[in-house]
């Protein structure tokens, strides 16, 4: 058996800083390394390697410094190492790396190729679903459990926002893994370099002529930095409790004030094109924003997706495309099908694992641009103009595509929501294809953990609340007040609440409009998944914590005392 692990390098996006002058990111001086995900599955390759014996080899596209990486992954256990480097390369967006990376895989032809779920400086999750589309492998992304049952055969756990879905796959496959696979191992003292291992390969050794700016489908035409506003205001606990009491409150009563659309059935044959997965609030999010667009350019507004009609009461939309199949590469044939038919002017689908699978499967079947994670969308000149946050979101990139349609994905929470009274027409889609997907089982996250995405408020815990008690509280706390809950790394490792809640830079961003953070110190790696959260209230007992330099309210106050308070609010003897 062949493994082949994709590998990057990236900086510390805590320590990436912006030249507002020039526009420019400051890459000089901030320390690189492996991927932390990437690490993850250079283990993962290693322990099945360990297990059932396989040549192990591991690539990266980069400058030569980036053989730090290789060099790094032969002393953990790997067989090879695969510098690819090349100054025509340089500047290459997903959609180019992706093409470069599996014509590597064309040459090595690996059983299983093994990559990170996505890069810390970029969170687009693209590469994995664009290389197994070139490559003609199989794919399943954000996998926690890799088990080999029979030959030619996988058996896979895989994480969505929703559970852990346990899957059968045949090989050749490109797997994605999650932050739960593994803890890699560290390296021994005294273990000897092995750079004499790496092969060197350029353009012309892969027999590929791709120029990575020129032929990149996407182009960055500005970037701007994005610096914390906030200015904390200390409060005391009545006064903490009353304003999470009142946001409840406010949260339940939304749907009444929610903008309503006037989407008329314009006749001027353009369209745009939304996409329903997972999630109903934030399928009626990507819904809204799209139809304040055609309300001002006269477009239709289709939606298309496998959610069921009934779940999306209130989607504004002419028309609502509904695919009969849970499977994503189903889902994938069934929408560049309907694209190529109803030719939208450009497609929405939401930030979530299984939209940017499916974005990321079409866009290399396609072969068109795509933007990941966006915060903002805006329609300019026949252009969709796509704001990505990146390097943590720290910084925005204005980005724009140079084919059509034009696709992205939206960060869930951040547009505005809106409905249409009127209801949509809807026409159902059977899948024609058979999916390479064999599902097992699926195990839900418990219903007391209300998905994070698109929640408005979220009470996120630290560890400065995390015993089991207080976890429990918070919990029922948060059911009456129709709230989530989150949780940094930290907690989540302690298997104290699901991975599925974890909140930072191996966690999920989310974008509420409260954030209540009990008992959390302010790590750099959980607050850069709250840079788009409206009001965050910090609560810790001490009065120096960073989280309060991150805050716009703060508590200082212990964290049992405030659940204890909070508690006794919302749940009157």
């Amino acid at each position: 058996m062949k493994i082949l692990v994709l590998a990057k390098q990236v900086p510390d996006v805590n320590k990436v800083s912006f030249d507002a002058s020039t526009g420019r990111i400051i890459r000089e001086g901030v320390p690189l390394s492996i991927n932390s995900f990437d690490k993850k599955a250079v283990e993962e390759s290693i322990r099945i390697k360990e297990k059932l014996g396989a040549e192990v080899t591991v690539a990266t596209m980069g400058p030569p410094q980036a053989s730090d990486i290789l060099n790094e992954s032969l002393k953990m256990g790997v067989d090879r190492g695969i510098l690819i480097t090349d100054r025509q390369f340089g500047g290459a967006d997903t959609w180019a790396t992706s093409k470069i990376l599996s014509r590597l895989i064309e040459i090595e032809r690996p059983n299983i190729v093994l990559c990170g779920k996505y890069s810390l400086d970029g969170e687009t999750s693209q590469v994995p679903p664009q290389i197994a589309r070139f490559s003609k492998y199989s794919l399943a992304t954000s996998v926690s459990s890799i088990e080999f049952p029979e030959s030619g055969h996988l058996i896979l756990e895989r994480e969505t926002e929703k559970g852990i879905e346990k899957i059968d796959v045949s090989m050749p496959i490109v797997i994605s893994v999650s932050e739960k696979i593994n803890k890699a191992r560290k390296i021994p003292e005294g273990t000897p370099d092995m750079r004499d291992k790496i092969i060197t390969m350029n353009a012309k050794d892969l027999a590929i002529n791709i120029n990575g700016q020129a032929d990149s489908l996407t182009i960055v035409s500005g970037t701007e930095s994005v610096k914390s506003s906030r200015n904390p205001k200390f409060i005391n606990v009545d006064e903490a409790v009353k304003m999470i009491q009142e946001s409840g409150i406010k949260a339940s009563k939304e749907i009444a004030s929610f903008e309503k659309l006037s989407l008329g059935d314009h006749k001027n044959g353009k369209s745009v094109l939304g996409i329903a997965i997972d999630s109903p609030e934030v399928s009626i999010e990507i819904a809204a924003e799209l139809s304040r667009i055609a309300i001002r350019e006269g477009f239709n507004v289709s939606i298309a997706g496998n959610i069921e009609p009934d779940s999306l009461k209130g989607l504004s939309c002419n028309n609502y495309y509904y695919i009969r199949s849970k499977r994503n590469d189903e889902l994938t044939e069934e929408l560049i099908s309907l694209m190529s038919k109803i030719k939208p002017e450009f497609v929405i689908f939401p930030s979530t694992v299984n939209g940017r699978e499916v974005s990321a499967s079409i866009s290399a079947a396609l072969n068109l641009g795509l933007t990941a994670d966006c915060i903002k969308i805006s329609y300019e000149n026949g252009k969709l103009v796509q704001f990505k946050p990146a390097f943590g979101g720290g910084i925005v990139a204005r980005i724009i595509s140079k084919t059509k349609p034009e696709m992205a994905t939206v960060r869930p929470g951040i547009l505005q929501k809106g409905i249409k009274e009127k209801p949509f027409s809807t026409v159902e889609i059977t899948p024609s294809g058979k999916s390479y997907v064999k599902e097992i089982s699926f195990t839900p996250v418990s219903e007391e953990f209300k998905p994070l995405s698109g929640c408005d408020i979220v009470i996120g815990i630290g560890m400065g609340a995390r015993s089991r008690e207080l976890i429990g509280k918070v919990v029922n706390i948060s059911n009456r007040l129709g709230a989530a809950v989150a949780a940094t790394r930290p907690v989540v490792d302690m298997k104290l609440l699901p991975r599925q809640q974890q909140v930072g830079l191996t966690g999920i961003a989310i974008s509420p409009d409260l954030y209540v953070a009990v008992g959390i110190s302010g790590h750099d790696n959980h607050l850069v998944g709250l840079r788009y959260a409206k009001k965050i209230l910090a609560v810790n007992k001490d009065p120096n914590a960073p989280i309060f330099k991150s805050a716009d309210y703060g508590v200082v106050v212990d964290s049992t005392d405030f659940i204890t308070a909070l508690e006794k609010l919302i749940n009157p003897q």
